[in-house]
């Protein structure tokens, strides 16, 4: 057995799946088994890590056991180390006892489930956090070949690490710089686990004037995609009486779930003093559905023209159906 037969691959990991599923399970190669588990821990909201290998008198691994990476404790004598060069790292393991243990059938060559506890001790994350956990963290192929191309002309890790960081902390200055021009210049960030921004919105002067004349509906496009960043852009617009484009506020937000679109929502109000519109258009997300039911309870949800003539010609076989439709 090497390394790479137990690195993850790729699997997709149903909402409902329970215990009972899981332990009727084969997988064929260890390194399926830790990546359905590690598709089920960014599901529910925790991170994994390998463990235990068991091998037998002929020295064959027949049990693998993945572990919740918050298990057992850090060793005492790391805390007491005294020749230490830094501070140790912010301890997080808790003793939880879930984890998922492999056993290898030796009639069929699988691999199955012989054991699965999913009993935290811990309050799992919320859906906008995972990509924070160790084991869900990514780097893209082009942050990879800077990297090592900075190590390899003798760039130390901390001033690689801030070098990824350089483009947040420039946003932030450019919002500094510009308030001293814009004295209304609006805009609100929010920073998740590691210090890292997650969410931002900024609205400017004229932005601010626009809303308060032609606010009274606001379509919420969420569907420009997702930046080099990995973070998804939003636009907070309507039109004018000269049927001209009116931006009233730019977001970018790490994950689209509805805790990120109420946050969004919020400071949206805050920067509108309070006035929320009548209506909002919407590419009827689920999420973003919730979302505006929450903080908008008087406004009316509608749906894109768009997007719904674009599903009509995608499903309706009737040619002139769309003619009809408008």
């Amino acid at each position: 057995m090497t390394q790479t037969d137990i690195e993850p691959q790729s699997a997709q990991v149903p909402s409902h799946v329970n215990i009972e599923d899981v332990l009727k399970m084969e997988f064929c190669t260890p390194g399926e088994a830790r990546e359905f588990y590690t598709s089920y821990s960014r599901l529910k909201g925790f991170a994994i890590r390998k463990s235990k290998r068991v091998k037998n008198a002929r020295g064959e691994i027949v049990r693998y056991n993945f572990v919740c990476n918050r298990q057992g404790f850090r060793h005492k004598k790391w805390l007491d180390k005294l020749d230490r060069k830094r501070e140790h790292k912010p301890i997080m393991r808790c003793g939880c006892v879930a984890e998922m243990r492999i056993k290898k059938n030796h009639t069929n060559r699988k691999w199955f489930v012989s054991q699965f506890m999913e009993d935290h001790n811990y309050t799992l994350l919320s859906k906008r956090f995972i990509g924070y956990l160790p084991s869900h963290r990514n780097m893209s192929d082009v942050e990879i070949a800077q990297m090592n191309s900075m190590r390899q002309v003798g760039i130390s890790i901390p001033k690689i690490y801030q070098s990824f960081n350089g483009d947040v902390n420039a946003a932030l200055h450019f919002f500094d710089y510009a308030a001293r021009n814009d004295e209304k210049l609006f805009w609100r960030y929010e920073v998740a686990a590691g210090s890292r921004m997650c969410d931002i919105i900024w609205s400017d002067g004229r932005s601010q004037e626009d809303y308060e004349a032609f606010g009274d509906v606001l379509a919420f496009d969420a569907t420009f995609g997702r930046n080099k960043y990995n973070l998804s852009i939003i636009v907070l617009s309507e039109v004018n009486h000269h049927n001209q484009t009116c931006v009233f506020a730019a977001v970018m937000v790490l994950c689209e779930s509805q805790d990120s679109y109420k946050w969004v929502l919020r400071r949206f109000m805050e920067c509108m003093r309070g006035k929320a519109p009548k209506a909002v258009i919407t590419d009827g997300d689920p999420s973003m559905r919730l979302a505006i039911m929450h903080v908008f309870p008087d406004a009316h949800h509608k749906l894109c023209v768009w997007r719904l003539l674009r599903n009509a010609t995608a499903h309706v076989s009737q040619p002139c159906f769309t003619q009809l439709f408008k």
